[in-house]
């Protein structure tokens, strides 16, 4: 009991430790709502801030050329992931196959470094997200990869622009220290070879597919049910290590909970275009700060954020539609938490350490 009371109050925690800067939050909020505001003309709000959604908090901190590098590679992993999914979002079950052996190839390379990780994560969602756009919406994929591409550049442009003017004003840029025991890419390759040798270095890719394949047959028996929303939240919480009870998992179900309830209400009010942008400014601007502060107030604004990226917030949404999204991420967290036991039973080695 006391167990489960203590993980309870973590999801509730408070943390202090990354400090966010007024300029992250302005330069965030601006880089989802102008777009937004731009693709608003063309009835396209919810795709303007997909761009500017991806590129926030991708940016490292330091030099400029680091930052610039940092940017870059973002932006790369968000135009293969859109490309790859505008190509093929509507090839019907070859689409659903082929985002299976994708997410599994970027799976297995996610397995090269830290920064691979990341990316590789980035990828699948945005393969996950524009692909059920495309495949749900009768807009011409090009102008739907245009609209995302175009945010994200403007998202780019914004943070150098910014990087440039803080390091103008201290007259310097922001040392980066390097690391001369940092592993060579020979080095990292031959680390990830030896992985796959074993059980245990294809295990996040065969959850992956597990679980992405489960919501392609909930798809296939419920085709009147919205359970893309179950693909996207299992990608966002499943981890590269196996946990029991992570405090992720249920920091996201309180947080889409009360997010779609938020969702819900901006639906009812039915805001004009203006209004929404000014929501999409102030969800974007906070989001950096909460994302540093508690995962589950983040998930709270995340999710209106991501349901109007995905074309259903801007407009009345049946309360039908809310409670699917609310029993597809009730049905992902216990998805991926079953995966998880099973893997840990099979492989214990590959359990997270307990913090």
């Amino acid at each position: 009991m006391e167990k489960t009371l203590n993980h309870v109050a973590g999801a509730f925690r408070w943390s202090t430790e990354k400090k966010v800067t007024a300029i992250e939050i302005a330069v965030s909020a601006l880089s989802m709502a102008v777009p937004a505001l731009l693709a608003a003309r063309g009835h396209h709000t919810g795709l303007g801030l997909i761009g500017g959604m991806a590129m926030s908090g991708t940016v490292a901190h330091g030099r400029l050329r680091a930052q610039a590098a940092s940017a870059g590679a973002a932006l790369l992993v968000l135009m293969l992931a859109a490309a790859l999914a505008c190509a093929l979002g509507r090839l019907g079950d070859a689409w659903q196959i082929g985002l299976l052996l994708i997410a599994a190839l970027a799976g297995v390379t996610g397995g090269f470094d830290r920064a691979m990780v990341a990316a590789s994560m980035r990828f699948i969602f945005y393969l996950v997200m524009v692909g059920g756009i495309v495949s749900a919406t009768t807009a011409d994929p090009l102008l739907i990869f245009a609209v995302i591409i175009g945010g994200a550049l403007f998202a780019v442009v914004l943070h150098m622009a910014m990087a440039v003017l803080v390091a103008h004003t201290r007259g310097h840029a922001s040392e980066e220290t390097e690391d001369d025991r940092k592993p060579t890419t020979r080095q990292r390759f031959n680390r990830l070879r030896r992985s796959l040798v074993e059980p245990a270095g294809w295990q996040y890719p065969v959850r992956l597919v597990s679980c992405l394949s489960a919501v392609s047959l909930i798809r296939l028996f419920f085709p009147d049910h919205d359970v893309h929303w179950a693909a996207l939240t299992l990608v966002l919480l499943i981890e590269r290590r196996p946990e029991r009870l992570p405090l992720k998992t249920t920091q996201r179900v309180i947080g889409v909970l009360f997010g779609v309830c938020c969702a819900g209400l901006l639906s009812f009010l039915a805001l004009p275009i203006w209004a929404d942008v000014l929501v999409v400014a102030a969800l974007g601007g906070i989001r950096p700060f909460l994302r540093a502060r508690n995962y589950l107030i983040y998930s709270i604004v995340m999710t209106p954020l991501m349901m109007m990226a995905m074309g259903t917030a801007d407009h009345a949404v049946p309360a039908s539609a809310l409670l699917d999204r609310l029993f597809a991420t009730v049905f992902a967290a216990c998805l991926v938490l079953l995966v998880n036991q099973a893997t840990i039973y099979l492989l214990p080695q590959t359990a997270a350490p307990k913090t």
